[in-house]
């Protein structure tokens, strides 16, 4: 069974412990307000993978919080990771320019391929889900997903293990290379 680090960063307040305790199956009683996470909070479960049959793998999910105060931590969080979800809140017009520089700080610096990465446009309940968001052109290479817990909580769930597949695919390839580079 694959083991796979998926961090789960963003802007704050853009929904990451809310995904992050539904794709887990953990609840927090926290009473409907917003509390910011701290640092990191780390969940450990497993997923199946989206179109592999039975197969299942052993996620740590890194919530992290959005709040720039912990960026020295952030080296330290990146080491090791298999992939990244960007979440962000597409009703706030701020986000969509923070999303580029959490893509430059802690994608594009770790050298992670595209299917590694998603961008996640995160629908708190009563917003208008749009199709069409205004990204900038080497995000447009990356999958975006619209979440809404609220109307299509399984289609989220079945998104993220469709990314975790191409997540395993990816380091699968990665370890065959380097198994194959030291037999030749």
């Amino acid at each position: 069974m694959f083991k796979a680090k998926i961090l789960f960063i963003g802007p704050n307040e853009s929904g990451k412990t809310v995904l992050a305790n539904f794709l887990s199956d953990t609840t927090e009683n926290v009473g409907g307000e917003y509390r910011p996470t701290q640092g990191v909070r780390i969940l450990e479960f497993e997923s199946q993978l989206e179109g592999s049959g039975d197969k299942t793998c052993e996620v740590e999910l890194w919530d992290c919080s959005g709040d720039f105060k912990f960026e020295s931590c952030w080296p330290a969080i990146m080491k090791d990771s298999s992939g990244v979800v960007i979440i962000f809140n597409p009703d706030v017009p701020s986000h969509l320019k923070e999303i580029e520089t959490w893509h430059s700080m802690l994608i594009s610096s770790q050298g992670l391929q595209d299917n590694q990465c998603l961008l996640m446009a995160h629908h708190k309940p009563g917003s208008a889900v749009e199709g069409r968001l205004n990204l900038a052109s080497h995000l447009g290479r990356i999958g975006l997903v619209h979440s809404n817990l609220e109307d299509e909580p399984e289609d989220v769930r079945k998104a993220f293990c469709k990314y975790l597949g191409n997540v395993v695919n990816t380091l699968s390839e990665c370890r065959e290379r380097e198994e194959m580079s030291i037999i030749t």
